[in-house]
């Protein structure tokens, strides 16, 4: 080929390349474009789906339904017009960053304290607001394919989760009677808070074949410490009840046993249990002397006679004082620990940072405090017992008294036990009733969740009494674990400072709550639905605009409260009736005293009705 045929072929080759090229530009890369900008968008909603699932389904419902949350899933959030779109996005983003006040929306934005990121808060918008393009098979109605896929990971969440069941074990019966460390120090001759050196060889109790057992401690600690390790209450326990169990001494593992010798998990709530003689109880928050006898078979005045000498409230139904309190002297100062602050001090000695500062005058809340500084005390402080604390250490801590003034001044015996805990001494116990989780304890953990729909779920009878530790599986409608019922105090954004109740009663920014006439007519039947964010007055038959229903009523009218949707509960002036009610539940209120009566509901602000009753 010459040369000439040659330039000629390299430049018919030369346009076509580029006349390719043009044509890939004005043809293909549009196409490829649109293509990855839907790429984007379904990912971008898929994404949204997941986070929805992980942390909104609790209360919005597994595909935005509604339930404590108002419903997301609505037409209204997926109209496509441009105007509408940007109104709704600009929103929904303002809303997941700063939560709504007086509601409980919190902020879910980092900066404001949550848990999402920027991009994240645009999946979740992006999820809310796509185009309904499928059809949703449990309704027949229109919604967007991310929904569909918010449920479906709902479903597998669900799955995943281990519902177990709650409540009292050996391990935790004995421990809250210090019945390890109690019986260790007795087979071994030991006082119960002796510091146990390394090396040494404690007798432990007998289990199933093996009578003479030892234990030989590897780290320098407490008996209580080594009671843990080796289950030695627990042991205890079922040797006395003749429960019957295994133990493995090379894993220390304790597996209690059936009738039959089949492994289970724990006992079964209200089994009744015989303790050694020799146990104490260790009082929680929230303890009164009526629970306390109540759970141990025993009587309050049996309770009282073996703590004669304790300082024990005279009503039986008041909380009892769970933390170890010792006055100190007037006047007494207290040395600063390596890390101490104002607070932390105030903390330990029962006062508030103010109450320090209050005679403090040289110190301030944010004042850096050096170990060794001597910060003066008020009149009334006391020192709230810190776990390994002694007398000794104690006086040392605060300078000019003494372990024996200490110990006098609080009428504690400086040889006796000494810890952070309140102790009561027992009178002989052989029905401590063992607590446990019912089916119902465990439906209200979870959000929308009934006792009837686990029970169906795991294939038993809703009034089935479960082994403590048994596991049990959710039912697919689950909406993950119950809400918390906190507040949004309106901190998070400047626009939110102040809930929207007080927000629109304010000169110049709304309407205040106009004055409600009373009716004319008494009505016989009145029943007030629960929709997702409204009351709704159905009087005689007559249903009246939501959120604006008022009704008169003869004193004595029991109401039904009916929730078509949510979770809500049932507020007379400001004053909560009952449990929350959930969808499809039903509640009868007796309006039994004449008045003017509001109805709301603390979840949703926005509901509201008035009930006359004569």
């Amino acid at each position: 080929m010459n040369t000439q045929k040659q330039i000629f072929l390299i430049v018919v080759l030369f346009f076509t390349f580029v006349g390719a090229c043009g044509a890939y530009a004005v043809v293909d890369l549009p196409i490829r474009a649109e293509d990855q900008a839907q790429w984007h968008e379904k990912e971008e909603i898929e994404r949204g789906a997941l986070l929805f699932a992980n942390n909104c389904r609790t209360c919005h419902g597994n595909k935005g339904e509604g339930g404590i949350g108002l419903p997301l899933n609505i037409d209204k959030f997926k109209d496509e017009d441009p105007l509408v779109l940007a109104a709704n996005t600009e929103l929904l983003t303002r809303t997941l960053q700063c939560g709504r006040a007086g509601t409980m929306m919190q902020p879910w934005l980092d900066g404001n304290g949550g848990a999402l990121n920027e991009r994240q808060v645009e999946h979740l918008v992006k999820l809310i607001t796509a185009p309904a393009t499928d059809t949703d098979p449990d309704t027949g109605q229109l919604t967007n394919r991310g929904w569909l896929e918010a449920e479906e990971f709902a479903h597998n969440l669900n799955r995943e989760t281990a519902v177990v069941v709650g409540g009292s074990t050996l391990d935790t019966v004995a421990d809250e009677h210090h019945i390890g460390q109690l019986e260790l120090a007795r087979l071994n001759n030991l006082d119960p808070n002796a510091t146990v050196q390394k090396g040494t060889v404690l007798n432990l109790p007998p289990t199933p074949g093996k009578e003479n057992r030892t234990f030989k401690v590897t780290d320098t600690g407490s008996l209580s410490k080594v009671a843990n390790r080796t289950h030695a209450g627990a042991i205890t326990l079922a040797n006395l009840n003749g429960i019957p169990y295994r133990y493995n001494d090379e894993t220390q593992v304790m597996t209690l046993l059936d009738d039959a010798g089949n492994p289970v998990t724990g006992l079964f709530p209200g089994t009744e249990l015989a303790l050694p003689e020799y146990a104490v109880y260790a009082v929680r928050a929230g303890d009164t002397l009526d629970s306390i006898a109540e759970r141990h078979g025993i009587t309050v005045s049996e309770l009282r006679s073996a703590n004669s000498g304790a300082d024990l409230p005279s009503d039986a139904e008041e909380q009892l004082p769970f933390e170890r309190m010792l006055e100190l002297p007037s006047g007494t100062q207290v040395l600063a620990q390596a890390g101490d602050t104002v607070g932390s001090i105030a903390t330990r000695h029962g006062l508030e940072p103010e109450d320090l500062l209050a005679v403090n005058p040289d110190l301030t809340a944010e004042s850096i405090l050096v170990a060794g500084q001597q910060v003066q005390l008020p009149e009334d402080a006391v020192y709230i017992v810190q776990s390994g604390d002694t007398l000794e250490s104690i006086a040392a801590e605060h300078p000019g008294t003494t372990a024996a003034g200490l110990a006098e001044q609080n009428n504690v015996d400086a040889g006796t036990a000494f810890g952070p805990e309140i102790i009561l001494q027992l009178p002989p116990v052989d029905a401590y009733v063992l607590q446990g989780q019912s089916l119902d304890d465990l439906a209200e953990t979870f959000s929308n969740v009934r006792a009837s729909e686990l029970a169906e779920a795991n294939g038993i009878p809703s009034n089935a009494i479960l082994r403590v530790g048994q596991q049990l599986r959710l039912p697919d409608s689950a909406w993950g674990s119950a809400a918390g019922d906190a507040l949004n105090p309106g901190t998070a954004c400047v626009q939110h400072i102040v809930p929207t109740s007080v927000f629109e009663e304010l000169s110049g920014t709304g309407e205040p709550t106009p004055e409600v006439e009373r009716p004319s007519q008494m009505a016989t039947d009145l029943v007030i639905e629960a929709n997702s964010n409204d009351w709704t007055f159905v009087v005689d038959g007559e249903r009246m605009t939501p959120n604006e229903g008022v009704a008169l009523i003869a004193a004595g009218t029991d109401v039904r409260f009916v929730t078509v949707l949510g979770r809500h509960n049932i507020v007379l002036n400001g004053e909560v009736q009952g449990e929350d009610i959930n969808t499809g539940d039903e509640r009868t209120v007796t309006f039994g005293e004449p008045g003017q009566f509001t109805v709301t509901c603390d979840y949703h602000p926005a509901m509201f009705g008035t009930v006359f009753v004569e």
